[in-house]
């Protein structure tokens, strides 16, 4: 998912669950029950064997009387991955043993082809199967109402990301930035960080000139801004590098490893990533560029 990394779904999530409820509702067309609460509690789905199984997030809401009503299990996978056909499993039958109610499972996924790969069925014999419940970019929904954005700041803000030709569009960006003004300084500051950090760069200056100019949002603050905006760049060039590791690596037919692979993703210093640039050009496998 463009811009979309691994931890700041489940920071958004964790910060007001009810945009997992959202994502299930507007994209899924899920039919959610009455509940007086939502909130995240223990992703933990180990039982008495020496494997553990825990979840990326998990979100549940409950109604006037704290019973459980649904539990969503929220994913956020980057690529193909196996071994999560047969651990899904066990975190939806874990939990709706614990919690007594219906399980949901959702995963975030960056792109289409990912997405298609998640919802396949998991089938589990002749008893049963499971379908997880993947979401792509393209099934974000866009918003571009300041009212909408100001009611769920969260999916403003993904929205916002994934779909980074609409921010094109002014209206998106205006209804994210409304959103945030309904939030804390502190988050809304985490929350503009990340969509500079994940749009092109004629959108973060005219996002730049809309926070500085515009009158609803100069609380946000210039003299911040200027710190946001290097701080993008950084962390655009540092995507850069990523690229040029993975694009040296496939010209070279050599396979990456999915911990190699996120290993590399995960990396910010910029002096780190420009030497496994240099390394990825003469190394005979993937492995060896952090040897």
């Amino acid at each position: 998912m463009p811009g979309i990394d691994h931890e700041m779904p489940l920071e958004l999530i964790r910060n007001r669950p009810e945009t997992a409820l959202e994502l299930l509702r507007c994209v899924k067309r899920i039919e959610l029950p009455p509940f007086a609460a939502a909130r995240v509690e223990s992703a933990d789905s180990t039982q008495p064997a020496p494997i553990e199984f825990r979840a990326d997030s998990v979100v549940v809401v409950r109604d006037e009387t704290g019973t459980a009503m649904m539990a969503v299990i929220v994913e956020v996978q980057q690529g193909r991955d196996a071994g999560k056909r047969f651990s899904w499993p066990v975190y939806v039958t874990t939990l709706r043993s614990q919690h007594k109610c219906d399980i949901a499972l959702l995963v975030i996924c960056p792109d289409r082809s990912t997405a298609r790969w998640c919802e396949r069925t998991i089938h589990l014999g002749p008893s049963g199967v499971i379908t997880p419940l993947a979401i792509d970019p393209g099934r974000i929904p866009l918003i571009t109402d300041p009212d909408q954005a100001r009611a769920s700041p969260e999916l403003a803000v993904l929205s916002a990301v994934a779909h980074p030709e609409e921010a094109d569009d002014e209206q998106v960006l205006e209804a994210m930035l409304a959103g945030l003004t309904t939030l804390d300084q502190d988050r809304a500051r985490v929350y503009l960080n990340y969509v500079i950090s994940s749009l092109p760069a004629v959108m973060v200056k005219r996002l730049e000139e809309m926070v500085t100019t515009i009158q609803d949002f100069e609380y946000l603050g210039e003299k911040y801004f200027s710190h946001w905006l290097a701080k993008g760049e950084a962390i655009g060039e540092a995507k850069g590098e990523i690229k040029a590791i993975f694009s040296v690596l496939d010209a070279r037919g050599l396979e990456i490893s999915d911990d190699a692979r996120e290993r590399i993703q995960r990396c910010k210093d910029p002096n780190q990533l420009d030497a496994w640039v240099r390394k990825a050009a003469i190394v005979t496998s993937a492995d060896e560029l952090f040897a």
